[in-house]
């Protein structure tokens, strides 16, 4: 008979394959995998962790729920994970698509069709890489004007070298001291994106723990379930 242990056992070591799994490329072996250059989205793929192993690209994002989880890194407010349920069948896969689409694609103006919606559910290569190039080119999009509103929102000479330290330019310490270029103060806000980025990480992983602890609850309860149906 199953223990709850061996239930946490089964769940930790998915996530020790998909840790192990995280420089490996996805390989596909559809006829038409030629056509496009899938490799920039592998490798984009790739610097994600996700609540479950990834094993083939296609099948993997069939059911929306890992694109749910990429979303939910970069804009956290705009979805709910418990809205998209790891899907098996056609009808479920769309159903987490349309749902996917009507709160939050839209909203990103990252709409798709229905006919979009069928390919992506039937873990069609070409469509798959395809919406991911255009999540990819949305999130690169966003994080650039990201920068330029912070750049705008600063009025360069930012800083000052006073006594061998960098200081903040503001009203009351206005000084003769050497400013810094603004190839300096573009590297500050991006080094000030970035630690923005890794909060963002910390975040995703925690949304991650709360995913796999919300699975082994659901094994836990199947495991309840069969023992009382032994009994």
């Amino acid at each position: 008979m199953t223990s709850n242990s061996t239930v946490i056992e089964s769940v930790t070591s998915d996530v020790e394959s998909e840790l192990c799994n995280l420089s490996l490329p996805l390989i596909n072996n559809s006829p038409n995998s030629n056509k496009i250059d899938y490799s920039s989205v592998v490798q984009w793929i790739n610097s994600f962790e996700f609540s479950r192993p990834k094993r083939n690209i296609a099948r993997d994002f069939s059911d929306a729920t890992m694109v749910a989880e990429i979303i939910k890194y970069y804009w956290p407010k705009t979805i709910e994970l418990h809205n998209y349920i790891p899907a098996s069948s056609l009808s479920n896969k769309i159903s987490n698509w349309e749902t996917l689409n009507r709160k939050v694609l839209k909203k990103l103006k990252l709409p798709l069709t229905k006919v979009t919606i069928k390919k992506l559910s039937m873990a069609d290569m070409d469509a798959v890489c395809q919406f991911l190039k255009s999540l990819k080119c949305l999130v690169e999009n966003d994080e650039h004007e990201k920068l330029i509103e912070l750049e705008k929102s600063q009025t360069y000479p930012l800083y000052v070298i006073d006594n061998g330290e960098m200081v903040q330019v503001t009203e009351n310490n206005t000084s003769r001291n050497k400013y810094l270029d603004q190839d300096v103060v573009r590297l500050i806000n991006k080094l000030k994106l970035k630690i923005v980025d890794l909060e963002h990480k910390v975040d995703h992983l925690s949304t991650l723990i709360h995913v796999k602890d919300r699975r082994i609850n659901d094994l836990q309860l199947q495991l309840n379930h069969t023992k009382k149906e032994k009994q």
